[in-house]
């Protein structure tokens, strides 16, 4: 019997702005969950449910200040059937085909030229509006988890899910969902008058 092996890569990178400054807030390459993507890879394949890129989380605790006041990274998650981020706090839909897409989100693909390469871009814009007033917001800004107060939003994680299958009204419920990938990074804070543009492309190369 004849079998092909076609060994297939994917390389993630996150750049993360500021739309109204153009500042590089996070310029990093991402981990990718190896057995979550072959499932959603698979699942496409077979035209199965919940195999496209459905929502971007951020979170909050990818970092922490040790006793000699040094931040400390917490290495990426990717094993575990359910994994998910450290604390996650925050939630942007971005499959355009979506009634809940939030405005300026998107997911694209392109064929990169005289390559075996094909580029998939996802486009989350974080509002002025949205986030900075989050009630579960902890550590990093001080806010007790919880509080109803208004305090400006950091986080320090984030990652790529496909949709939850609970069917709750919330898409912050891991249920179902796959975790794709995973990015720790050192605390952003976003305020009320930051606008934030998220550019994250996952180059798959197949050879």
């Amino acid at each position: 019997m004849l079998t092909t092996q076609i060994p297939v890569h994917i390389d993630g990178h996150v750049l993360m702005t500021d739309l109204k400054t153009g500042e590089v807030l996070c310029d990093q390459k991402n981990q990718i969950h190896p057995k979550n993507m072959a499932t959603a890879i698979a699942r496409g394949l077979s035209n199965s449910q919940n195999f496209q890129i459905f929502k971007l989380k951020l979170g909050n605790r990818g970092t922490y200040i040790d006793g000699t006041q040094q931040i400390v990274f917490n290495p990426p998650i990717t094993v575990g059937d359910t994994a998910d981020l450290y604390n996650p706090t925050y939630v942007e839909v971005v499959d355009d085909s979506n009634v809940g897409v939030g405005v300026g989100n998107s997911v694209t693909f392109t064929n990169i030229p005289a390559t075996t390469n094909t580029r998939v871009i996802i486009t989350c814009v974080i509002a002025a509006n949205e986030g900075f007033s989050n009630t579960s917001d902890t550590i990093n800004s001080g806010q007790i988890e919880g509080s109803s107060s208004v305090s400006p939003y950091f986080f320090d994680e984030l990652g790529l899910f496909t949709k939850e299958t609970s069917g709750l009204s919330t898409d912050l419920d891991p249920a179902g969902e796959l975790m794709l990938s995973h990015l720790i990074f050192s605390p952003i804070e976003h305020t009320g008058n930051r606008e934030i543009l998220l550019n994250y492309t996952l180059t798959i190369s197949v050879s």
